[in-house]
C-alpha cells in the first residue's frame, strides 16, 4: 500500500480506537474470523446499544430474529409497483458477524437496532438482491496489485490471507488491517456511488440518535467500506464520498412487505452465484467452530469428509492418493507461509494429486466437484414456530390443504383429467404454483395446449414432493401480492413486460393465466398484450398470437374462456393487425412457411368466428385481392390468398386457374401451389379442371425445370392425404378418356433420382439435335423416337 498522509493517519488511528463513545467494527460480511471477534469486542465493550448494517425497516420486527431458527435464514425485504415486484436478501449463518453481532448484544442487554435505508428506498439505484455483498471491497483498483504482490489469485484468497487464515489475530490487529484495507480500497476507487453516500448520511444519523438516546459507549458494525464514511461524517474528518448527493425521487410502491424466510448454504456459496458471499460456506462454518475452540485450524475433518463424498460418487480413492492429497496440500500450506492447511490449499491438492488427466477450462471434474460440495456444505435453514409469515403463504397453504395437495404428504404423482371439475381445480392451484416457482410442484406431461397437436384427452401429470426450498419460495412469490390470484396475476403482468416478449409469447402467457384459472388473466396481462399487439411487426407473431386467442375464444373446453369478451376484443385486435401486417410483407422467402401458418389463422378466424368478433370480411378481401395482385409479394402468399379468396366463395374456378397460368416459371408453380393448396385443400382436390391444367403445365417443362420445379411441387402435395392424391390421379385420368385406371407402381428409386436421370435425359436429347445425329442415320430412324 502507499505511505498514508497525516491526516490519513488520525483518520485511521480513530477508527481503530476501542476507548471512544463510538467504536467502528469492520467487517466483511459473512467472515467468521470478523463474527469471532466482534462477539469479543461486545462482551468486552458493553455497549449501551449495538447498531448494524441492516434493513431499519425491520427494525420493529427485531424480536423474531432471537427465536430458535435453525441456521442460515435470511431478512427478505419485498415490494411492488405498478409495474414491477422485486426482493432482497440479507443473509445470516452462524458464523456471520452481523448475527454475532446480535446473539452478543442481546446477552449482554445492550439495545439492538438495524440502520440502514429500506432497501425499497435504494433499489431504483442499486437493485442488488443480496444486501450483504462485498462489491465495493472487489471493486477497488487496490485488489489487483495486492493481489500481485501477494502471489494470491483472487480476492477471496486476499482476504483469507489477510485475516481468516490467521487464527492467532487479535482483536487490535484485525481493526488496523481492515480498518487500513477498506480505507485504502475506498480511497483507490475514486468516485463513490452516490447510493452508497446516501446511505452512509442515513447510517449517521441513526449513530447520533442512538447515541442521544441510549448514551455511550456504541458500538457500530458495518461493511468496511463505510466505517471511514461514518466517522469522517460524524467528528469531521476527510475522507472521501462523504458529501450527501440530492434525494432520489421514491418509486411508486403499491404494496411492500419485510419478513424472514430460510436460506441454504447452496445459496450462499459464492461459487454458485451469490455475489455477496465467501465460497464453501461449508468450510468457514468449520473454520468458526474450530475459531471458538482453539487456535488452529485442522483441516482433517474435512479431507474425511471428501473421501466420504467421492465414495458416495463412485471415486476409487485409494490410501496413496489420499497420502498424496495431504502431502500436498502440507507442502502447499507451508510454500504460502502458512502454519496449517485453509481452503486453497486443500482444493489445489486434490487438483495436483488426484486429477490425472488434463481438464479443460470450464470442464467438469468429478473429483472437484466433490472438493466444492464438500466445502459448500449442505446447512438448510428452518423458521421457528411463530415466527411471522407473509398472507400469502397463510394462503397457498390453507389452499393446498383444501385440495390435498400439501407436499409434506410424501413424494408421489397426481394425474388429472382435466373434464373432471374437482380434478380441473386441482390443476388451476398447481399451475398457479408453478407461475410463482414454488418449489416441489413439477408438471411432467400432459395435453399441449400451445402446439395443441393432440386434443382427443384433456389432462395432465404431475410430480409432488417436500423441498426444503417450498417456504422460502413461498415467502419470495410474496412480492407478488397477498393471495394466490392476486399474486398470479401480478407475476404475469410481469412476465408480459419482459423486453423478449413479443404479442405471441404473450399471448401464451394468457394460455397460461387460463389454465391457472380465468381470475388470473387480468386487466394488466391483456393490457400489456394489446398494445404488444399494435407494436407488432412480424406476421408470424401477430398470427400466432391470433392462433392462441381463437382457440380460447372458440374452442376451449376446460378454462372457461369461450366468448369470454375480454379475449375476443384481443382476438379481433390479433386480426386486424395481422391483416395489416401481411399486407406489407415483402418478397422474402425466408419465413414464408410460418406466414402461411398466420394466414391460416386469419382464415379460421374470418370463417369460425367473422360474425361473432365482428370481423370486416370486406377489408379481409380486399387485402388478399391486394396481396394476390401484387408481383412483389413471395409466390406462397399470393396462392395463399387465391386459396382462402376460393374457399370463401369469392373466387371462382375459373380466376383462380388464370391465376395459377401466370406462375409458368418452375421455380414460382410449386410456391405458388404450396400456398394455394394449404388455404384451400378441400376445394382444390374435387377440382378436374385444376388437376388438368396443373398437368398441361408440368408436360410442357423440359427435364431441367420439371427438376427445378420438383421440390416446391413436393412441399405442395404433402398438404394432401394419399387417398386425396390417388382421388386427384383418378380424376385427372378420368378427363383423359382413360377407363378403369389403376394406381400406377411405385418406383423402385426415389423421386429425385427419377427427376435427375429426366434432366440427363433432357440433356442428351439436347446434344443429339445440337449436332443433328438424328439426320446422320444413328439409330435408324432419322427421327426421335
Amino acid at each position: 500500500m502507499r505511505v498514508m498522509s497525516l491526516a490519513e493517519d488520525k483518520l485511521l488511528a480513530r477508527l481503530c480506537a476501542t476507548d471512544r463513545e463510538v467504536v467502528y467494527f469492520p467487517v466483511r460480511h459473512h467472515s467468521p474470523a470478523a463474527a469471532k471477534l466482534a462477539g469479543e469486542c461486545i462482551r468486552a465493550l458493553k455497549p449501551k446499544a449495538v447498531l448494524i448494517e441492516g434493513p431499519s425497516d425491520f427494525n420493529q420486527h427485531l424480536a423474531e430474529i432471537f427465536l430458535a431458527h435453525d441456521l442460515p435464514i435470511a431478512i427478505y425485504s419485498y415490494f411492488q409497483t405498478d409495474t414491477a415486484s422485486s426482493g432482497a436478501y440479507y443473509p445470516f449463518c452462524e458464523y456471520s458477524p452481523e448475527w454475532a453481532a446480535l446473539m452478543s448484544a442481546k446477552a449482554c442487554g445492550a439495545h439492538v437496532e438495524l440502520i440502514d435505508l429500506p432497501w425499497r428506498e435504494v433499489a431504483a439505484e442499486d437493485d442488488t438482491t443480496h444486501r450483504y455483498a462485498d462489491a465495493e471491497l472487489r471493486r477497488g483498483k487496490l485488489i489487483a496489485s495486492l493481489c500481485a504482490r501477494l502471489h494470491v489469485e483472487n480476492f477471496d484468497d486476499l482476504w483469507d490471507r489477510l485475516v481468516e487464515a490467521d487464527f492467532e489475530l487479535t482483536l487490535d490487529d484485525y481493526l488496523a488491517r481492515v480498518h487500513s484495507f477498506c480505507l485504502e480500497t475506498r480511497r483507490s476507487e475514486g468516485e463513490v456511488r452516490a447510493v452508497d453516500r446516501r446511505r452512509e448520511a442515513f447510517m449517521t444519523q441513526r449513530i447520533a440518535h442512538a447515541l442521544a438516546e441510549q448514551g455511550a459507549p456504541l458500538l457500530v458494525l458495518t461493511g468496511g467500506y463505510h466505517s471511514s464514511a461514518l466517522v469522517a461524517r460524524l467528528e469531521g474528518f476527510e475522507c472521501p464520498g462523504t458529501d450527501t448527493p440530492s434525494a432520489v425521487g421514491p418509486l411508486p410502491i403499491v404494496d411492500a412487505g419485510i419478513a424472514l424466510t430460510t436460506y441454504s448454504y447452496e445459496r450462499l456459496d459464492g461459487l454458485s452465484g451469490y455475489n455477496a458471499g465467501m465460497p464453501s460456506p461449508g468450510f468457514y462454518q468449520q473454520a468458526w467452530k474450530q475459531r471458538c475452540s482453539t487456535t488452529r485450524f485442522d483441516h482433517r475433518e474435512l479431507l474425511g469428509r471428501l473421501v466420504t463424498e467421492l465414495r458416495k460418487r463412485g471415486q476409487i480413492l485409494s490410501t496413496a492418493d489420499l497420502i498424496a492429497v495431504e502431502t500436498s496440500a502440507q507442502a502447499l500450506a507451508a510454500l504460502r507461509g502458512r502454519s496449517h492447511v485453509w481452503r486453497r490449499d486443500l482444493v489445489d491438492a486434490v487438483t495436483s494429486a488426484l486429477i490425472k488427466d488434463e481438464v479443460e477450462y470450464g470442464a467438469a471434474s468429478p473429483f472437484l466437484d466433490a472438493v466444492h460440495a464438500v466445502l459448500r456444505g449442505r446447512q438448510q435453514g428452518r423458521l421457528a414456530d411463530g415466527t411471522r409469515l407473509p398472507p400469502l403463504v397463510a394462503d397457498i397453504r390453507a389452499r393446498l390443504s383444501e385440495m390435498n395437495l400439501d407436499p409434506g404428504q410424501g413424494a408421489r404423482s397426481v394425474d388429472l383429467d382435466l373434464l373432471d371439475p374437482a380434478q380441473r381445480a386441482q390443476s388451476r392451484l398447481l399451475h398457479c404454483l408453478r407461475l410463482l416457482s414454488i418449489a416441489g410442484y413439477d408438471l411432467r406431461s400432459g395435453t399441449d395446449f400451445l402446439q395443441r397437436d393432440d386434443m382427443t384427452r384433456l389432462w395432465e401429470s404431475w410430480r409432488i414432493h417436500w423441498s426444503p426450498e417450498f417456504d422460502t419460495s413461498c415467502i419470495e412469490a410474496a412480492r407478488y401480492g397477498v393471495t394466490v390470484v392476486d399474486a398470479v396475476a401480478a407475476r404475469l403482468g410481469e412476465l408480459a413486460r419482459e423486453e423478449h416478449v413479443n404479442a405471441a409469447s404473450a399471448a401464451e402467457l394468457v394460455v397460461s393465466a387460463a389454465r391457472a384459472g380465468v381470475d388470473t388473466i387480468s386487466k394488466q396481462v391483456l393490457d400489456e398484450l394489446s398494445e404488444l399487439l399494435r407494436k407488432e411487426r412480424e406476421l408470424e407473431n401477430s398470427a400466432l398470437a391470433l392462433q392462441h386467442l381463437l382457440f380460447l375464444y372458440c374452442h376451449d373446453e376446460v378454462f372457461g374462456t369461450v366468448e369470454l369478451a375480454s379475449v375476443g376484443v384481443l382476438a379481433r385486435e390479433a386480426f386486424n393487425r395481422s391483416l395489416w401486417l401481411l399486407e406489407l410483407v415483402g418478397g422474402s422467402r425466408d419465413r414464408t412457411r410460418a406466414q402461411l401458418i398466420g394466414m391460416q389463422a386469419l382464415l379460421e378466424a374470418q370463417r369460425r368466428s367473422g360474425e361473432s368478433l365482428e370481423l370486416n370480411q370486406t377489408e379481409f378481401v380486399a387485402v388478399l385481392t391486394r396481396v394476390l395482385q401484387d408481383p412483389d409479394k413471395p409466390p406462397q402468399l399470393r396462392g395463399a390468398s387465391a386459396g382462402i379468396l376460393w374457399t370463401l366463395g369469392v373466387a371462382d374456378d375459373a380466376s383462380v386457374l388464370a391465376n395459377l397460368l401466370l406462375f409458368t416459371v418452375p421455380g414460382d408453380l410449386g410456391d405458388f401451389l404450396t400456398g394455394l393448396f394449404a388455404l384451400a385443400r378441400e376445394v382444390a382436390q374435387r377440382n378436374a379442371e385444376l388437376v388438368k391444367t396443373l398437368d398441361r403445365m408440368l408436360l410442357e417443362f423440359a427435364g431441367t425445370d420439371f427438376e427445378t420445379a420438383l421440390p416446391s411441387l413436393r412441399l405442395a402435395f404433402t398438404y394432401f392425404t394419399p387417398r386425396e392424391k390417388h382421388y386427384m390421379l383418378r380424376t385427372l385420368f378420368s378427363s383423359l378418356g382413360i377407363q378403369d385406371a389403376q394406381p400406377l407402381a411405385s418406383l423402385e428409386v426415389s423421386a429425385e433420382v427419377g427427376a435427375r436421370a429426366l434432366a440427363v435425359e433432357s440433356r442428351v436429347y439436347a446434344e443429339i439435335e445440337k449436332y443433328d445425329l438424328y439426320a446422320s442415320g444413328m439409330g435408324g430412324g432419322g427421327e426421335r423416337g
